[in-house]
């Protein structure tokens, strides 16, 4: 599941409705803010969650890469080894590979401690190959359950339209309620050379303006 970086943008912007178009190689987003302020009793069984603050940085990046790059993550794909070992020596960036009992891993979590006594979920995803077992909620059980005993004053985060149809129901069910909406328009990873070309074929990939006329 797609959770991506980012406060809460401070303007509003007032548009007239209607269509728009973005540049060939930008792509947008309809994102979606939610926040939980208290935990959720008896959520799911959590699966047992292990903190990585010195991840092998190959390790990570292909982690990353295999469980984001179906919804365009590619953050990682950006980062120097000497980038992820230094973001996660930070008390305060947490990262948390979640295993089964067999002590197989499914997935992966990350969090960011704010100074205002807020906790943000950034990444939240298992591998593509174990949705639909029931894992995502256990390790987002996992994953809260960590969080929650940091004891901020919230947890939030903000997903995407990129993801599954079913996200918004998803987060709900673990206590997250929306706040606010909007939009984000980034440039396209599959353009700019930092995911394959051929990621996340069910979002378009628009290399070039259309003209009237043109064939």
């Amino acid at each position: 599941m797609l959770v991506t970086e980012g406060t809460l943008p401070d303007e509003v912007i007032d548009l007239s409705a209607g269509y728009r178009r973005v540049p060939a190689g930008r792509i947008i987003n309809a994102v979606t803010w939610m926040e939980a302020r208290a935990p959720v009793p008896d959520l799911a069984q959590p699966l047992a969650m292990t903190r990585m603050t010195e991840p092998d940085c190959a390790s990570y990046r292909a982690i990353f890469l295999e469980i984001g790059a179906p919804w365009l993550w590619d953050r990682a794909a950006e980062m120097s080894d000497a980038e992820i070992a230094t973001q996660f020596a930070e008390p305060r960036h947490h990262l948390y590979y979640g295993h089964d009992e067999g002590g197989g891993h499914v997935g992966m979590v990350e969090f960011r401690v704010g100074d205002d006594d807020e906790i943000e979920i950034t990444y939240f995803g298992l591998f593509p190959s174990l949705t639909g077992r029931g894992l995502g909620k256990r390790l987002m059980a996992g994953a809260l359950d960590q969080a929650w005993r940091l004891a901020p004053g919230r947890i939030w985060l903000h997903t995407s339209s990129f993801d599954h149809h079913s996200v918004i129901g998803f987060y709900r069910a673990c206590g997250f309620e929306p706040y606010a909406a909007g939009f984000e328009i980034t440039d396209d990873p599959r353009v700019k050379g930092t995911l394959p070309r051929e990621a996340a074929p069910q979002i378009p990939l628009i290399e070039t303006e259309w003209v009237p006329g043109a064939r």
